[in-house]
């Protein structure tokens, strides 16, 4: 298993568990201690964990900085790509649509539907896996903002970013983040901060794509209030009901899916605008 892999299932595993011992990842990734506790050692000089006596534990980033695409684009997969399902139902031929750089988000390139669209894109890796899922047939028309790419992130971020952003017009703005509580949506870097308000003030209807895990949480940067919000999409699960409640409460209209579940037909029409 090659090194990115196991910092990967050690951090899943972090995901779940408050804490990691070197016996328990020789167990799980088939490797020698002194090779684990390399990969504590490199995920501590990271800040994505704690090195502990006998092994390594969860850590906030509090930095601001984003963690690599690589260590979060396996996490609640299957929720991610329900929620991504769900979220392109909602287009419609010849839509245009801005979506940001996120790990939910990168999902959509699995289920844009085969019809004429428009996307407008700060992701790198979004951009290239629509290309490729559609090489050998016309895809959607692809608009890649300019910017500095974030590191291990495959994201363009920066005033360019923001610029780029601001000078188009969209239907839709499909966004990821940090996290969303009462007090609106958050994010953990202030350039992606940057680049969705400029998202937000140029599109018609805001989808925010969220795991339970984003629910109910906050993270360094706030985004904006729930009423700049149109709907969030997220997965059912027993931990954020009453978080989901007190959103709704707060007017944000939401739609859960069943992770692995056949995405519905779209519960908003073009009537129900903001």
């Amino acid at each position: 298993m090659l090194r990115h892999e196991r910092h990967r299932h050690i951090l899943a595993y972090l995901t779940e568990h408050d804490a990691m011992s070197v016996e328990t990842a020789v167990l799980l990734l088939k490797t020698s201690p002194a090779t684990v506790r390399r990969d504590f050692n490199d995920l501590a000089r990271q800040h994505l964990a704690v090195r502990t006596h006998g092994g390594i534990g969860t850590a906030r980033i509090s930095t601001g900085d984003m963690v690599p695409f690589w260590c979060r684009e396996d996490q609640y997969s299957k929720e991610k790509s329900a929620i991504a399902k769900e979220t392109a139902s909602l287009l419609k031929p010849n839509d245009i649509v801005m979506i940001d750089g996120g790990t939910t988000t990168f999902y959509l390139a699995d289920h844009l539907p085969q019809f004429p669209l428009r996307v407008i894109t700060n992701s790198i890796r979004l951009a290239v896996a629509i290309d490729e899922r559609w090489s050998s047939d016309p895809g959607p028309e692809l608009f890649l903002t300019g910017g500095y790419i974030y590191p291990q992130s495959g994201v363009l971020i920066g005033p360019q970013a923001t610029a780029s952003f601001a000078r188009y017009h969209a239907d839709w703005a499909f966004m990821s983040v940090g996290g969303i509580c009462s007090s609106g949506i958050h994010n953990t870097n202030e350039f992606v901060v940057e680049n969705q308000l400029a998202m937000i003030e140029r599109a018609e209807r805001v989808i925010i794509m969220a795991d339970h895990s984003k629910i109910g949480s906050m993270s360094m940067c706030r985004v904006c209030g729930l009423d700049r919000i149109h709907t969030l999409i997220t997965d059912r699960h027993p931990s954020t009901v009453f978080a989901l409640k007190q959103l709704e409460s707060e007017g944000l209209r939401i739609i859960t899916v069943e992770p692995g579940a056949l995405s519905s037909r779209a519960r908003i029409a073009r009537a129900a605008d903001k």
